[in-house]
């Protein structure tokens, strides 16, 4: 493998695309519109937005580095033939790009902070750094708390976006307002969406990787509580899940926003059903790994919806 290529899939790549799309959508498709249509302009410029979400990135792109250099011990075992750090990239070229990469997302986070006269909103690229660091040291090492952990992460990958908007952070009033209630209503289904997706997958990947976490004495649910424990863990999820996307074509419905309702039904709420089915089968890593795949699917599709806002509101 190449530098570049393994420089690529050290930072995920396709997750941080996920990140920026999950970002811009909720921006462009779910925030502007309500703003614009209460008469009302959104707080962050292009400039600043385009700041903001690549703040976000860069923090992942640390995280994800980070994460690879702490789990050399384990990733020979799970999958060694996708190792970079001490394979292609150096652990001390490692470190020295999850560094830069930290200090520039936190940097342009309080750059974002200041020009909106809210500075302590930076706050929240140091405590998502924080985060990062300390799940790869300890953290996804014990039970639950690393899976809990990075959803919250996701969630916030979501609400961050919020959290710049003045509807939210400006007074009470701005928040109990019409416009204010709608957006944290549409901001919190996402983000709760994001933070029950992203734990079901955790908790299928920590079921494919019981083998190499074991050896590395990590503590992972189907490691402390077993493997039917933890599917059942998955199950509950996947019931949450199920609620939300029922509560939510129920407000759809009212809305009347018929080809909203049969998108959600064909590309999230089956794919959803169909991973569960494939998950109570799956006994080998390699099911595992399909049925993370296919979660992933359900996370593109769920972000994807926001669309529905940009073309009805």
């Amino acid at each position: 493998m190449k530098l570049l290529p393994a420089f690529f899939r050290l930072i995920r790549y396709p997750n941080l695309i996920y990140i920026a799309l999950t970002q811009f959508l909720l921006q462009y498709c779910v925030v502007a519109p309500v703003l614009v249509k209460s008469g009302e302009v959104p707080s962050l410029s292009g400039g600043e937005f385009f700041l903001l979400s690549l703040s976000t990135i860069l923090i992942a792109a640390g995280g994800y580095i980070i994460n690879d250099y702490f789990d050399i011990n384990i990733d020979i075992i799970n999958k060694p033939d996708k190792m970079v750090v001490d394979k292609i990239i150096s652990r001390r070229w490692a470190m020295a790009w999850h560094t830069i990469f930290n200090m520039a997302g936190v940097s342009l986070g309080f750059i974002v902070a200041w020009k909106t006269g809210q500075i302590y909103l930076g706050l929240t690229q140091v405590i998502s750094s924080l985060l990062l660091w300390f799940y790869s040291t300890s953290f996804k090492r014990q039970v639950l708390i690393g899976n809990v952990v990075i959803s919250l992460l996701t969630a916030l990958s979501v609400v961050v976006v919020g959290f710049y908007e003045k509807q939210i952070y400006e007074s009470f009033e701005a928040i109990m307002s019409p416009v204010g209630r709608k957006l944290i209503q549409i901001i919190g289904i996402y983000a709760l969406f994001a933070f029950i997706i992203s734990m079901v997958r955790e908790v299928v990947k920590d079921l494919e990787d019981m083998i190499g976490d074991s050896k590395d004495g990590c503590r992972t649910i189907p490691i402390v509580w077993g493997m039917q424990p933890a599917k059942r863990l998955c199950d509950g999820l996947f019931l949450a899940l199920q609620l939300l996307l029922v509560m939510v074509e129920l407000r759809v419905w009212i809305l009347g926003w018929w080809i909203a309702i049969v998108y959600l039904l064909v590309f999230v709420q089956l794919p959803c059903i169909y991973a569960w089915v494939l998950l109570r089968k799956a006994h080998l890593p390699a099911h595992y790994h399909k049925v993370s795949s296919l979660v992933k699917w359900v996370m593109l599709t769920g972000i994807l919806s926001m669309i529905f806002f940009k073309l009805f509101l």
